[in-house]
């Protein structure tokens, strides 16, 4: 008599869902279990290089992995649909399209763009959080130009009016690659008709510094690059406001901007829960040592939306791909054993360190505690990122477009 299939729910199909579905497989026989992931898209997106889709460094089609091709073998399940809440006590989570009864739950949702209350800025700004958000931005970035171009001298100086705000590294990695597609393609083939004195390109940052996580000198090393790509550099500038034309600075003084992109900060895309779980200051499921919900032990939370300190004193671990990935194999291996009855491992992690391109050939890098930029930097930036595609076929083809993009302009094309 065949034993009845354990039903294991995976909400969210990014880095911490896709790796806990990978890594399960790496302890269950297909036989063995019974996966539904559920996700608002077909399609797994590989948000680290959005800014490059943005910008027309390779197509977006490069950036994301069907979630269907990825399970088609082990007859799994794909839910496409939004999550409205999860019943902890029953074992099912309500979706758009119904309910998921579960024996085990996996929750890997993600983060969302944060705003932090700024008037207008929700209304007014693009973000860089989905496979919209880079087509959007980068089709109005070629529409602005095109309009431009058939503009008075005043009207296109305001037309051309862009800001970025946020100096982490997604602010930094999407400003720099802006001002490249400016300087060394929109320029080419609209020579004679904008200058470059025309264009306006900011980077506004609350901070005295960009890149605050990083070792001095590559903070340095970047903001030397901004500077030299044409970018200017507002540093200890807050955002009151978001206009439709215009930003609001913290010394309420107005500054002209056609366009703003806003990359200021994330917050936890935290589900609706129907019985109480406790979350941390910033929104996040407090989970234990396991990566559990405490009183709910077959619920795992990883990634973004997962509070989890190695220590009681520390701050709980930062928003990045490399912890979810490194949690979605623990979580995978701690299901075979919560399932059989055996003791969990309690997980353990070390930031392998911090890589942020800025541009082609140009990047930083602090690696175990390496320190390097530029050329070396850029190529180990691509080679790490390369190999976190789940399938070989994906890989080949963004080197096929990362090498035709060295020697060719960047599309303009509109999707």
């Amino acid at each position: 008599m065949n034993k009845e299939k354990k039903k294991i729910v995976i909400l969210g199909g990014g880095f911490g869902g896709l790796y806990t579905y990978k890594g399960l497989y790496k302890y269950f026989e297909h036989d063995d279990i019974d996966i539904t992931i559920v996700n608002r898209n077909n399609y797994f997106l590989f948000t680290p290089m959005l800014h490059e889709v943005a910008t027309g460094g390779i197509s977006h089609h490069q950036v994301v992995e069907s979630i269907r091709q990825i399970i088609y073998k082990t007859n799994d399940k794909l839910h496409i649909a939004e999550l409205e809440s999860i019943d902890c006590i029953n074992q099912k989570v309500k979706t758009t399209l119904g309910e998921l009864k579960y024996d085990v739950l996996v929750v890997a949702l993600g983060a969302t763009t944060n705003f932090f209350n700024t008037p207008g800025a929700e209304e007014h700004a693009l973000v860089l959080k989905d496979l919209r958000d880079a087509i959007k931005l980068r089709n109005l970035l070629i529409q602005k130009f095109e309009d431009a171009s058939e503009m008075n001298e005043e009207d296109r100086k305001k037309e051309l009016t862009f800001a970025v705000v946020g100096g982490g590294p997604t602010g930094v990695e999407i400003v720099t690659e802006m001002a490249e597609l400016i300087n060394d393609t929109l320029m080419k083939y609209y020579h004679g008709i904008i200058k470059c004195e025309d264009v306006t390109l900011s980077l506004i940052n609350q901070s005295s510094e960009v890149l605050n996580p990083f070792h001095e000198s590559l903070r340095k090393e970047a903001l030397e690059v901004l500077k030299d790509s044409g970018v200017k550099v507002m540093l200890n500038t807050s955002v009151k406001e978001v206009r439709k034309d215009s930003v609001v600075l913290g010394d309420d003084s107005v500054l002209p901007v056609s366009t703003v992109v806003w990359t200021a900060g994330v917050k936890p895309n935290t589900p609706v829960f129907s019985s109480p779980i406790h979350l941390d200051k910033g929104g996040r499921v407090i989970v234990n040592s396991y990566l559990q919900i405490e009183n709910y032990p077959n619920v795992f939370v990883l990634g973004d939306v997962a509070s989890f300190a190695l220590k009681p004193e520390d701050r709980p671990l930062p928003m990045l791909a490399q912890v979810a990935v490194s949690q979605g194999a623990h979580v995978g291996r701690n299901i075979k054993r919560l399932l059989e009855g055996g003791e969990l491992a309690p997980f353990s992690f070390k930031l392998k360190g911090s890589l942020v391109s800025l541009g082609q050939w140009r990047a930083v890098a602090d690696i175990y505690g390496f320190k390097f930029s530029g050329p070396l930097a850029w190529f180990v930036w691509r080679t790490i990122y390369l190999f976190k595609f789940l399938s070989k076929s994906k890989r080949i083809k963004i080197v096929v477009d990362w090498t035709v993009n060295i020697f060719y302009p960047r599309d303009i094309t509109k999707a």
